[in-house]
């Protein structure tokens, strides 16, 4: 059978961390690779998500651990992929869809919220890159997935929410950087750049929003996973800097 003719063999035997695992879009992601068969470790920062995660694992017997960590500090991250990997120095996929939202006229965007902003979206990701790399690079083989937002792969202007689409436009930039630098190594680093997707936090002012998508409707997280899934799979080891929307044509 050549390579092209054989079966996708899903993620059994696959370890992951997800990085913002515990609600949202991180959790969805989570509960698929879970699903089809990896082995996952879910960080979050408070204490009820987790649990409520935990609960959804439990129930529906999926390979779910959960641990409550600040995603800024080196040594926790370094542990936690430690954790994840088993006996390798990382997991073989590190996700990370941490990252706090703000909005409001540029009057009100203080230092402190931008420095907020900054570590959450961008500086995470990079501390948990850099500490994931070494142990991927030994076994050359890793698949990096990151957040942005739906278009993000283009500047533009975002009333409002001015310094939150700065930031992810800065971390697609970070991503096809380090995913330049690592394809010689097996290792992959993508960006999903999710629309306006309907989970338990989305602002109920963008419930109308669905007229401006040219899909009519908001996105699903199952969505978002099935498009995670794809890029994180062994097969999708071609597919590097990509900037994937989705976003039901919102913003093209």
């Amino acid at each position: 059978m050549t390579q092209m003719e054989q079966p996708a063999s899903g993620f059994h035997g696959r370890s992951a961390i997800v990085i913002g695992g515990s609600r949202g879009l991180g959790r969805a992601v989570a509960l698929a690779l879970a699903r089809d068969g990896a082995r996952v470790l879910a960080v979050g920062r408070t204490p009820r998500p987790l649990a409520e995660l935990r609960s959804i694992a439990a129930a529906r017997e999926l390979s779910i651990e959960t641990a409550r960590a600040d995603a800024l500090k080196p040594a926790r991250v370094r542990a936690l992929l430690r954790r994840a990997g088993g006996r390798a120095a990382a997991p073989d996929m590190l996700v990370h869809a941490a990252g706090d939202y703000w909005e409001g006229p540029l009057s009100r965007l203080t230092r402190e919220r931008w420095d907020a902003l900054v570590a959450s979206n961008l500086t995470s990701a990079l501390v948990a890159i850099r500490e994931a790399l070494p142990g991927m690079r030994r076994r050359r083989y890793g698949r990096i997935l990151l957040f942005g937002v739906a278009g993000g792969d283009t500047p533009r202007a975002a009333g409002r929410a001015h310094a939150y689409r700065a930031v992810k436009v800065a971390l697609l930039g970070l991503a096809r950087s380090v995913a330049h630098e690592e394809a010689a190594n097996g290792i992959t680093v993508n960006v999903i750049l999710p629309g306006i997707i309907a989970t338990p936090g989305t602002p109920r002012r963008w419930a109308g929003a669905a007229r401006r998508i040219p899909a009519g409707r908001l996105g699903t997280p199952h969505e978002v996973a099935r498009a995670a899934l794809f890029l994180l799979a062994e097969e999708s080891g071609y597919v590097t800097g990509a900037a994937l929307h989705v976003s039901g044509g919102y913003l093209l």
